[in-house]
C-alpha cells in the first residue's frame, strides 16, 4: 500500500500547482526581457539615431539582471520539476527518472526544456556583447516554449505537430504580453523617471507606444491560439461548464477579460496622456493591476495544465497512468 503522501500527489496537487507556476512565470519574464530589448527598447533606440528629440536611458543592464534572476528560478523550478514528476509516475520510486527520461515523450519533451535552460544560462551569464546574448537567449527561450508543449496537452492531440507548434507560439505570446509588461513597467519607465522631467513624457510615450504595438499583436496570436486548443479538447459550447477542464479553462478566460480590460484602459485612456510626465506613476499603478491580473491566470494555467481534458479522461484506465495524472502532461507511454 503507498504512503499517504505519495497517494495523494499528482499534477492537481498544491505543490505540483505550484512548481508549474513558478516555471511558468521566470519563463515568461526571460521571454520578456529578450522581447523589451529586441523589440521595445531597440525600436525606441532607433527613433534617437533618427533624429527624434525622444532619449531612453540604458536599460540593458538593468533588463538583463532581472533576466538572470529569472533564470535561477527557471532552472530551479525546472529540476523540481523533473522530481516532482518522477515521484508521481514512480509512486515514490526515484529511480524511474532515467527510464522517464529515455523512453517517454514527457521525459523527451522535459529533456528539451533543460537544454534550453542552459543556452539561456550560457547566454545570460557567460555570453559577451550585446544584442547577440539576446538573440541566443531568445532561441533558448523558443526551446523553451516547445518544451512546455510537448510535456502538456498539445502533445496528446491526433495531430501533435500542429498543436504542439501552436501551443509553443501560445506560450511565446504570453510571454510577450506579460513578461514584457513587467518589463516595461519595472526597467522601463524606471529608467524613464531618471531623465530630466522635461524629457520624460516623451521618452514614456514612445516606450508604451513601442509596446502597446507588440502587445495587441501577442494579444491577437492568445485568443486565436487559445481559441484552436480549447475547441479542440471540448469540442462544444456546453463543455465550458459541464466538465472540470471546461470550468477551469472558464475561470482563467474571465480573468483574461478582466486583465485585456485594464490594458485597454492603459491603451485608450492612460497612453495618450503620456506626454505628461505626470502620468508615468499613473501608468505604472494600473500596469500592477494588469499584472496582479496576469499573476492569476498564469496560477490558473498551472491548474488547467493539471486537468484532464474531457476526451481524455476515458482513456486514462487504459494508460495505467498513476491515478493522480489525468493529463497528457503526465501521460507516460512507455514503448513496450
Amino acid at each position: 500500500m503507498l504512503p499517504d503522501s505519495v497517494a495523494a500527489f499528482g499534477v492537481d496537487s498544491p505543490a505540483y500547482v505550484a512548481i508549474r507556476a513558478v516555471m511558468y512565470l521566470s519563463a515568461m519574464l526571460v521571454i520578456g526581457s529578450c522581447a523589451f530589448i529586441l523589440l521595445i527598447a531597440t525600436r525606441v533606440v532607433h527613433l534617437a539615431r533618427a533624429g527624434s528629440d525622444v532619449e531612453l536611458p540604458p536599460v540593458m543592464p538593468g533588463t538583463r539582471r532581472l533576466a538572470r534572476w529569472a533564470t535561477v528560478v527557471l532552472a530551479l523550478a525546472v529540476i523540481a520539476r523533473l522530481f516532482a514528476q518522477t515521484y508521481m509516475v514512480g509512486e515514490g520510486d526515484l529511480s524511474m527518472m532515467r527510464p522517464m527520461l529515455a523512453t517517454t515523450f514527457w521525459g523527451w519533451g522535459w529533456l528539451v526544456g533543460a537544454v534550453s535552460t542552459l543556452l539561456i544560462v550560457g547566454a545570460l551569464f557567460v555570453g559577451r556583447g550585446q544584442r547577440g546574448v539576446w538573440r541566443v537567449t531568445a532561441a533558448g527561450t523558443i526551446g523553451l516554449a516547445l518544451s512546455f508543449s510537448l510535456t502538456g496537452h498539445a502533445a496528446s492531440e491526433t495531430k501533435p505537430i500542429l498543436f504542439v507548434m501552436l501551443d509553443s507560439i501560445h506560450v511565446m505570446a504570453a510571454g510577450g504580453w506579460l513578461g514584457t509588461l513587467l518589463v516595461v513597467t519595472t526597467v522601463g519607465l524606471r529608467s524613464v523617471l531618471t531623465l530630466p522631467a522635461e524629457r520624460r513624457g516623451q521618452a514614456a510615450s514612445e516606450l508604451i507606444n513601442a509596446f502597446s504595438t507588440f502587445a495587441l499583436l501577442c494579444a491577437f496570436t492568445l485568443v486565436v491560439t487559445g481559441f484552436v486548443a480549447a475547441w479542440s479538447h471540448l469540442h462544444s459550447l456546453p463543455a465550458l461548464w459541464q466538465t472540470h477542464y471546461g470550468q477551469a479553462l472558464f475561470r482563467q478566460l474571465v480573468v483574461i477579460g478582466l486583465m485585456a480590460l485594464v490594458g485597454a484602459f492603459n491603451w485608450r485612456v492612460i497612453k495618450p496622456r503620456l506626454e505628461n510626465a505626470d502620468t508615468i506613476p499613473l501608468l505604472r499603478k494600473s500596469a500592477a493591476v494588469e499584472l496582479t491580473f496576469g499573476l492569476v491566470v498564469v496560477l490558473l494555467t498551472a491548474i488547467l495544465v493539471g486537468t484532464s481534458p474531457p476526451d481524455s479522461e476515458d482513456a486514462m484506465p487504459a494508460m495505467g497512468v498513476h491515478s493522480g495524472a489525468a493529463s497528457s502532461l503526465t501521460s507516460i507511454q512507455i514503448p513496450t
